[in-house]
């Protein structure tokens, strides 16, 4: 019997790919911090995300920035369906909840046997890489305030509700950026009506005014993504 799925890739599945998958998925909490994939070693699972948020890191020695964010819309694991085993960025969970994994030898073998499945996990794959490209953009010519509009918005996405329960300290780290700086942003967010903060808890209360002090930095993949999966 094939089940519901808060995960939006497992919920627009055909009826055939998903009953192959179904058997080989394990329901999983996940903790807040808990590290998914370690840099270059080799990927035991894939994780379809039911609630929460994993971020994807990009390190060099001490330095770390994160390149995208994976919560509901998405799977983890994507070096498999690439068909090599590893990658070089860590993921690690940022807003605990839970998930449905899949071990990387029962995945590779239902993308063997479904050439749809395969096809639709590359999709994925594409729109995931847009978000990359575009957090590079972001780092790269986005005003502080902007970056930060646009990480609140990402994990708003991908959460129930208005609460956020992110830090100033957290985003530094994500973004790159000092402490002092994502401060005074998420002040200016903040004067301006559109967020309110608590100590560790920052709540959304204009999406469309938030989205616009983005300056443009969110959007585009959030949209591929749309196109790819309605």
């Amino acid at each position: 019997m094939v089940q519901q799925h808060n995960n939006r890739l497992l919920s627009r599945l055909s009826k055939d790919d998903l009953s192959s998958l179904e058997p080989s998925l394990e329901a999983v909490e996940l903790a807040a911090h808990e590290t998914l994939e370690q840099p270059n070693r080799r990927i035991k699972h894939a994780y379809f995300i039911e609630r929460g948020m994993a971020s994807v890191i990009a390190q060099r020695g001490a330095e770390q920035v994160e390149i995208a964010v994976i919560g509901r819309e998405g799977m983890t694991g994507l070096a498999i369906v690439m068909d090599t085993d590893r990658s070089p960025q860590r993921t690690v969970i940022e807003l605990e909840g839970h998930a449905l994994r899949i071990a990387a030898p029962e995945l590779r073998k239902a993308l063997a046997q479904s050439d749809t499945l395969r096809r639709y996990c590359l999709h994925y794959a594409h729109a995931f890489l847009i978000q990359t490209a575009h957090t590079a953009l972001a780092n790269a010519s986005g005003k502080l305030e902007e970056r930060v509009a646009r990480r609140l918005l990402m994990a708003y996405d991908r959460v129930d509700g208005d609460e956020l329960p992110i830090t100033h300290d957290f985003i530094g780290m994500m973004l790159g950026a000092a402490r002092p700086g994502v401060t005074l942003a998420m002040q200016e967010l903040e004067r301006r009506g559109l967020i309110a903060q608590q100590r560790g808890r920052i709540t959304v209360i204009d999406r469309a005014g938030l989205e616009a002090s983005s300056g443009n930095t969110y959007g585009p993949p959030e949209a591929e993504f749309q196109r790819l999966f309605g």
